[in-house]
């Protein structure tokens, strides 16, 4: 039986469409497998990146807006566990402790008015203070502040512990500021952006003094802690610019962070007497603020410019090894502050918060520790 040519013609181009289709099957199956055996090994890679370094499983995840990270919990919710002041009755014998100190730093020259005080006697639930309501600027004794909004967030399974133990030994023992840049981001979930206008702008702001609100709900009034701290180098911020000015309102006017040495002394207070969070979580934060004698001993006549130094120049300097002293303090060319619990050799504990707001105890290297050592004479009777 003869093929016509039609009959050929017709035979050939089915094979050649055959040809086609199964060439391009075989393309998208390779397209396949490649694809895959790229997506296992990418997983692989991960796997054994967060293996070697635990931080990379928990490090905030990049998305398309610096604004869109992903909470499981609303934030905004969130309030201090302790809604209201502890009931601290006032006491003479504290008072006049509190008036000699103002009496002693008036004949060494130094001006009073800058100066505040709060003293808590933690056996006895009494305190004294000078100026202790007034609203100043804290420095890096807001970082305090910093540290229980986190362990607060962590509690409440917003943010995951295992992310954050570096930056907070960074933040409290060493005062570093590009460390409580990243837990000021990630409790707020703000970023820093140079330009953000409009409901943008809006948006971060009223994430930023979230951070405000969960202590003002607890009767920390009036609070302000929405400021970083600077210099922070890896933003290439010495002072602020962008958002973080913007949230300064007026550059004429800076709006900066401001607490009372009676709201420090408070947190302190709920913090030794593990109330603030949770009993775990205030037994965290004590050793975190702990300042052990060999590291007093180091560091009381380190004057290295380039590191911050929590013992030269503050409260702990002065006293004797065997003191057992949590605190933080803070710094800058205009201010001198210090915020600690001390526990005496014979187990008795105070609180003492020192806020000088003036050059002259900025650059000072004695006054603090003489201060310091005059409470402590008071309060075991010496």
């Amino acid at each position: 039986m003869r093929i016509s040519d039609k009959q050929r013609s017709t035979q050939l181009f089915r094979l050649q469409l055959a040809g086609i289709v199964t060439g391009v099957a075989l393309i998208v199956s390779l397209i396949g497998l490649f694809l895959y055996k790229k997506n296992i090994d990418n997983k692989q890679i991960v796997k054994t990146a967060n293996k070697s370094n635990p931080e990379l499983s928990s490090s905030p995840a990049p998305s398309a807006s610096p604004l869109a990270l992903t909470e499981n919990i609303d934030s905004s919710e969130l309030a201090y566990n302790i809604q209201n002041s502890p009931n601290l009755n006032q006491n003479r014998k504290l008072q006049r402790i509190v008036d000699e100190i103002v009496d002693f730093t008036k004949n060494k020259q130094f001006p009073t008015q800058p100066l505040s005080i709060t003293i808590i006697d933690v056996e006895t639930g009494e305190n004294a203070g000078y100026q202790q309501e007034k609203l100043r600027y804290p420095a890096s004794v807001v970082k305090l502040f910093w540290m229980v909004n986190l362990y607060a967030q962590i509690e409440k399974g917003i943010l995951l512990e295992a992310e954050f133990p570096i930056y907070l030994d960074s933040m409290i023992k060493k005062s570093d500021n590009e460390a409580a840049s990243y837990i000021i981001d990630r409790i707020t979930n703000t970023k820093y952006k140079q330009n953000i206008q409009g409901e943008e702008y809006k948006i971060w702001e009223n994430r930023r003094l979230k951070i405000n609100q969960y202590f003002q709900k607890a009767g920390y009034d009036n609070i302000n802690l929405s400021q970083k701290t600077f210099p922070i180098p890896s933003l290439n911020l010495s002072r602020p610019k962008g958002s973080e000015l913007k949230l300064r309102n007026n550059p004429q006017k800076l709006i900066r962070n401001q607490i009372s040495t009676q709201q420090v002394a408070r947190l302190l207070y709920e913090i030794h007497t593990n109330q603030s969070i949770s009993e775990k979580y205030s037994s965290k934060m004590a050793n975190l603020l702990t300042i052990d004698s060999e590291t007093r001993n180091i560091r009381r006549h380190d004057k290295n410019p380039n590191e911050f130094n929590p013992v030269r120049g503050f409260l702990s300097a002065s006293l004797p090894d065997n003191v057992n002293f949590k605190g933080k303090a803070g710094w800058t060319s205009g201010s001198r502050n210090d915020a600690a619990i001390i526990t005496t050799p014979n187990g008795k504990s105070y609180i003492l918060v020192v806020f000088a707001q003036d050059r002259a105890y900025a650059y000072d290297w004695q006054i603090f520790p003489e201060i310091s050592q005059l409470v402590f004479n008071r309060m075991t009777n010496k």
